[in-house]
């Protein structure tokens, strides 16, 4: 993938240094312990904090492996909820990511002026991922307990299985597998492909956008978040139940700020099943 074909990695740029965290790489993702215990604890806890919201935004969420992992943990590890899943889903993601996908959108539909001078700065982080920065902060002693005395070894098994990721990725994959960024697909040639698919980071690489390409990404999320609503709206006690469209937009939606790599990795095995653009089939052996 541009910026990612050769492993983990962000686009050249001279903003190269606010990016928040760089791109994973098609490929699994294993938790840590530690991981484990501070993305659940922020689950239950900083994500409801209004202070905690607008450094998220500032920072545009997490890192992309934090932003996958924050999905992941939250779908795992929460047993029990509203609507027809009744657990195993991203509620938390989805009501974030809808105020992050308006923020971005925002941003890039505005016009140059002498106050937003460069509309597509939207896309730039102005601050450090919370869960890399905790991580990085020195150990305190003693014993470090997981959420509510939870045993995190436990926890971080069951997350690391992916048993309701890869179903969510899985049933979904007929719909999402042509919306995915040209430049994190390793089976496009870099540099090809929609520019109103690129992620944030691989957009970011190919700054300044012209008005037309940031005006019609801005539409795309809009849409995604609009889907995404329906979704939030589907796991409360009082929303309807959803389809394909709107079970695939929590996807679209990270896919867009953390990129493609976990997702493409999860779908691999049934790569002969996925709808190409146009229509066609992979083959065995393409």
């Amino acid at each position: 993938m541009a910026g990612n074909r050769s492993g983990p990695g962000i686009p050249e740029t001279p903003d190269r240094d606010r990016f928040t965290g760089v791109l994973m790489p098609v490929g699994p993702l294993e938790l840590s312990v530690e991981e484990v215990r501070q993305l659940w604890s922020f689950i239950h806890g900083d994500i409801m904090d209004g202070s905690m919201r607008r450094l998220l935004r500032a920072s545009l969420g997490l890192c992309p492996r934090h932003t996958w992992a924050y999905a992941v943990i939250e779908i795992e590890l929460w047993q029990a909820g509203a609507g027809a899943r009744g657990g195993h889903q991203p509620f938390d993601v989805t009501i974030l990511y809808e105020d992050l996908l308006e923020h971005v959108a925002e941003g890039l539909a505005r016009k140059s002026s002498l106050v937003h001078r460069h509309p597509d700065e939207v896309l730039l982080p102005v601050g450090p991922c919370r869960i890399c920065q905790d991580m990085a902060s020195p150990a305190l002693p003693g014993l470090r307990m997981g959420y509510a005395n939870s045993s995190t070894e436990a926890l971080t098994v069951e997350a690391n299985a992916l048993v309701h990721t890869n179903t969510w990725c899985l049933e979904t994959v007929g719909l999402w597998r042509d919306r995915v960024c040209p430049d994190c697909d390793p089976a496009t040639p870099e540099r090809a492909g929609d520019p109103v698919l690129l992620c944030r980071f691989h957009l970011a690489g190919r700054r300044p956008l012209p008005e037309q390409i940031r005006n019609a990404v801005a539409s795309r999320l809009r849409d995604v978040r609009s889907r995404m609503r329906y979704l939030t709206e589907s796991m409360t006690d009082y929303g309807a139940p959803v389809g394909a469209a709107e079970n695939t937009s929590w996807i679209e939606a990270i896919g867009f700020f953390a990129g493609w790599g976990l997702p493409l990795y999860l779908a691999t095995d049934v790569e002969q099943d996925w709808p190409r653009p146009g229509g066609q089939r992979s083959e065995q052996g393409d």
